[in-house]
């Protein structure tokens, strides 16, 4: 079968554009095996004619493009409205409508009163994904709010996400939709994107419902109807889990071998199943 592949741009990948690379190749490498043609295209040459298309793009225009070639019936895999769905206002305003545990949160901008908020917690870049090391940021008092706002505001971002700090250990989570695999683990505050899980600190590792996690990440990637995801979750000292942060197609450099063939197995899944209704 014919397979199209798109790997992300750099822009939206900082500091973790070697590790998407590895995964998109580990990927291709097993469609290749097993016995697929895999082919990597950009926007200029998604009018071809494929069984399905794996991708990590986030720009509008490949999101677009890709949206096209869903209505011709091609798989597409992640969805692109499921990539959109990733857009932090949107996935925190799906988690609401479908009772998916998250920090309280509310919209802001440069004319809020950042005395009503309650302290300490993270302003956020509204829309997109983050992409700059100012997209979200810790504040503890309303002077670092306002500074914050003025930040994101300079940078053109009219509006923000103030979330409450939930005070527990933070866990990131990876799952492909359709399979078994689920995997999670306590992130090295020194290895990560932009440093910001050092707020957390180190884990204290407190007991928590692992299969809960799992449903919990599940009912999400459902309700965002992503296929191919990760996310980070806060687990409190009673074991509450409140979801923080969902991603479209993450690198899943910890478990890139078990992920790439997890992930090669629904891409041929889904092409076999275009090739089964295809007059």
């Amino acid at each position: 079968m014919r397979i199209a592949g798109i790997p992300r741009n750099p822009e939206h990948s900082p500091n973790m554009s070697d590790k998407d690379m590895k995964l998109f190749c580990e990927i291709s490498e097993r469609l290749k095996e097993r016995g697929h043609s895999v082919e990597i295209v950009d926007n200029d040459n998604i009018d071809g004619v494929y069984d399905a298309i794996f991708h990590m793009s986030r720009t509008d225009e490949t999101l677009q493009k890709l949206s096209d070639c869903e209505k011709r019936g091609i798989s597409v895999i992640n969805s692109p409205n499921g990539v959109k769905n990733c857009s932090r206002k949107t996935f925190m305003e799906i988690f609401g409508s479908n009772d998916i545990k998250q920090p309280p949160y509310c919209v802001v901008t440069h004319l809020t009163d950042t005395t009503m908020l309650k302290y300490p917690g993270w302003l956020k870049k509204s829309e997109g994904w983050s992409a700059h090391i100012d997209d979200v940021q810790f504040v503890a008092s309303p002077q670092e709010a306002d500074e914050a706002l003025q930040r994101l505001s300079a940078r053109g971002h009219s509006e923000a996400i103030y979330c409450e700090h939930i005070k527990g250990d933070l866990i990131k989570f990876y799952g492909v939709r359709g399979t078994e695999f689920f995997r999670h683990h306590y992130p090295d505050p020194e290895t990560t994107k932009f440093g910001l899980e050092r707020i957390n600190g180190r884990a204290e590792k407190h007991p928590f419902d692992h299969k809960q996690l799992q449903q919990t990440a599940f009912q999400a990637a459902e309700a965002l109807q992503i296929d191919v995801f990760g996310g980070d979750c806060i687990v409190t000292p009673n074991g509450e889990i409140y979801i923080i942060d969902m991603n479209d197609f993450p690198s899943f450099s910890a478990y890139r071998e078990e992920a790439a063939e997890a992930i090669a197995g629904i891409i041929e899944k889904r092409a076999e199943r275009n090739e089964r209704i295809r007059p």
